[in-house]
């Protein structure tokens, strides 16, 4: 049977979806296996005390800060100009 337009690039849009499932790495490839209940996964991560957890804090803090006021100066400038644009021309 032939099937024309519409049907004919449904079929071939599943089939297409259907090739890139077989590309995907599983959970289990990616992170090294699942975990049951006897042995859990574990990540290995460094460790850190409450000063330096403390330290990073603020200093992210005052990172964020800083690109909140950047953004802030560059909103007022743009909005200067574009108020200047328009009264000019109005």
């Amino acid at each position: 049977m032939s099937f024309g337009g519409a049907t004919q690039a449904m079929i071939t849009s599943l089939k297409n979806n259907k090739k890139l499932l077989n590309k995907r790495k599983s959970l289990k490839d990616n992170m090294g296996g699942y975990s049951n209940g006897n042995n859990p996964v574990e990540f290995k991560t460094p460790n850190a005390n409450a000063y330096e957890l403390s330290k990073i804090k603020r200093k992210l803090q005052k990172e964020n800060s800083q690109v909140f006021y950047k953004r802030v100066i560059i909103l007022i400038a743009f909005l200067t100009v574009l108020i200047s644009v328009l009264y000019y021309f109005a």
